[in-house]
């Protein structure tokens, strides 16, 4: 039994290879010791908290209204801005995406500032 498994592990494990080298994923490394990618992460979160404060637009907006009673995209619209409760505010870069979400649910929110 041990060696039929052990075979089928490998063909799936061959299988799997193809598949990838096929579909032109590139090949897994070994996993390494952890610390680069521990390393990368401050970098990139510092370059995120960075980035409003580089001159790009942003907006703040406020919920003041429920979403209860709202249809469901709409109440996803709401938890895809970061709002979760009234009065509530949260602060997002101004793009054209957001400014939709923000026209989607204009009933629910206000903007508090630019």
């Amino acid at each position: 039994m041990a060696e039929k498994e052990k075979s089928s592990k490998k063909d799936v494990d061959a299988l799997l290879t193809e598949v990838a080298s096929a579909a032109g994923v590139p090949k897994k490394t070994a996993k390494s010791t952890g610390a680069a990618p521990a390393a990368a992460r401050p970098a990139a979160s510092a370059a995120k908290a960075a980035a409003p404060e580089a001159g790009k637009k942003t907006v703040r907006i406020r919920q003041v209204k429920s979403g209860i009673c709202a249809p469901v995209d709409q109440k996803q619209t709401l938890k895809g801005l970061g709002l979760r409760r009234i009065r509530q505010e949260v602060v997002r870069p101004d793009t054209p995406a957001l400014r939709g979400q923000i026209l989607k649910v204009r009933h629910l929110v206000e903007v508090v500032g630019e």
